[in-house]
């Protein structure tokens, strides 16, 4: 049997073995290490690392090249004394016991090109297959902006975008064919159509939420907005 370990202080460690590893997923400077949970039998254990900014999908093979090598125990990142199994692993950023239910990675959306992992560039973001499944922090527009999905989305491919700040007088165009329905200040509004769905200037506040979801055809869209007249499809 082989045994994980993780220390992010003297007083703070974990350790669960290789045969309980549940699976991990890298996400911008992060990648979240799964356990069957060593304290909860219906949950989980997740230990978040620090892992080098675009070297996020090669920390992933170094993970698991390190849970295969020939030793009992590994030493997967040890702040204490700065020991690393894996290059562009870094520190540990968190540990939790005993979680329960499934965690939906969260993205932290930029309009400013800033964030490799999503792509785009000033006033957009840009995002792919790999992104299904996220949370979108949408941050305040601070010029006309567009959100980019795939274009040769996966059945199934879904993403949730939530206003972390109100939106300033700019509006954001998402290009697609898209239908549904979304609740716009109380009253339910129907869409279809197939060129963009466009959230009117100043009018994604916050806590506001949409999601799209692709069928193998079309976009389905939903969501909240606390403004009449906010999103518009045509």
């Amino acid at each position: 049997m082989k045994y994980v370990i993780f220390h992010q202080d003297a007083d703070d460690s974990y350790m669960n073995t290789v045969e309980n590893f549940a699976g991990a997923y890298a996400n911008t400077q992060t990648v979240d290490i799964y356990f069957k949970s060593a304290t909860d039998k219906l949950g989980y254990d997740k230990v978040i690392c620090a892992c080098t900014n675009g070297e996020e999908d090669r920390a992933i093979e170094e993970l698991a090249n390190a849970m295969t090598i020939n030793s009992s125990i590994i030493v997967v990142a040890d702040d204490v004394n700065s020991v690393y199994a894996c290059q562009n692993i870094t520190g540990v950023t968190s540990i939790t016991l005993g979680a329960i239910g499934q965690v939906k990675p969260v993205i932290e959306g930029k309009y400013d090109g800033s964030n490799d992992d999503i792509g785009g560039t000033a006033h957009n973001m840009t995002f792919s297959n790999k992104h299904s499944g996220a949370i979108v922090n949408v941050p305040a527009t601070t010029a006309t902006s567009t959100i980019t999905l795939p274009s040769s989305p996966v059945t199934g491919f879904n993403l949730r975008f939530v206003s972390s700040a109100d939106s300033s007088a700019h509006t954001t165009t998402i290009a697609g064919a898209f239908h549904g329905i979304t609740d716009q200040n109380g009253s339910l509004v129907e869409h279809t159509g197939t060129t963009s769905a466009v959230i009117a200037a100043s009018d994604f506040k916050l806590g506001d939420f949409f999601e799209v979801t692709y069928d193998g055809n079309i976009f389905h869209i939903e969501g909240i907005f606390d403004t009449a007249s906010s999103l518009a499809v045509s």
